[in-house]
């Protein structure tokens, strides 16, 4: 499973918990240990490579990848370069490349320079909370501020220079002729794609035209809630994922 802004593993926590009697899971958040920042010429590859080694050290069979938000643009990536490593991909308010509108896109400067440990989570937590089309927009409207407390803490985790390697991924320009190579990947292995309605970071939108790109893959109806909506709602979101790499991922046919 695979994290991207202000990421860390404890986000999660509920949605490994709930498929681990048939999923034994691992989590990645997206950090940057030493990478270069990404230029428009390389693109994701030296966190693809990264990601690739932390796969081969695991050795045996392929694997399914989950990514979110960020995580799911790197593990579009990831798949696209070695598919052969992969026996299901699910993409969970995820993008090729991140469109926002004219006010997402003025913040990413901010974010760069808003370190996250300045941050006091269970204020943030209290005042996510109190704003209704917040809470929404970020998590889940039925969301109880213990999940979003929780969800604020590991937020803070992330250091300054991490957020700004995470941001200048998500700034990066679109790649000309992606379409058909998006096509072929999902008719090579199996792909879901999951949204959420009212996601405020990443638009319903980005999903749609992954799947106007993949015509082979499994396209969900959107979950109700924000981002992050599975911190709160993981029993459903685990069900699908385990009816559909039940379905797919132990032969890695599209069937």
């Amino acid at each position: 499973m695979l994290n991207g802004v202000y990421g860390a593993e404890v986000h999660f926590d509920s949605l490994r918990e709930e498929l681990a009697s048939d999923f034994p899971s691992r989590a990645m958040t997206f950090r940057r240990d030493g990478l270069p920042d990404p230029t428009p010429e390389r693109g994701f590859g030296p966190v693809v490579e990264r990601l690739h080694s932390e796969i081969e050290r695991l050795g045996g069979a392929p694997l399914p990848l989950l990514g979110f938000s960020l995580g799911g643009a790197l593990a579009l990536e990831y798949a696209l370069a070695h598919p052969e490593r992969l026996s299901a991909l699910v993409l969970i308010n995820a993008y090729d490349r991140y469109r926002g509108s004219r006010l997402q896109s003025s913040t990413l400067p901010l974010l760069r320079e808003w370190p996250a440990a300045w941050t006091n989570p269970p204020l943030m937590a209290r005042v996510v909370v109190r704003v209704a089309w917040l809470k929404r927009g970020l998590f889940h409207p039925a969301a109880p501020r213990q999940v979003i407390e929780r969800g604020m803490m590991g937020a803070a985790l992330t250091t300054q220079d991490d957020v700004r390697f995470q941001i200048a991924h998500v700034a990066l320009p679109g790649v000309a002729g992606i379409e058909p190579r998006l096509a072929a990947l999902a008719e090579r292995i199996p792909v879901m794609l999951v949204s959420s309605r009212d996601d405020a970071v990443v638009p319903p939108a980005h999903t749609q035209r992954l799947a106007a790109s993949m015509p082979a893959a499994h396209c969900l109806p959107p979950f109700e809630g924000g981002h992050a909506f599975f911190q709160h709602d993981a029993a459903a979101l685990a069900a699908e994922v385990r009816r559909f790499l039940a379905r797919h991922a132990s032969d890695g046919t599209n069937a």
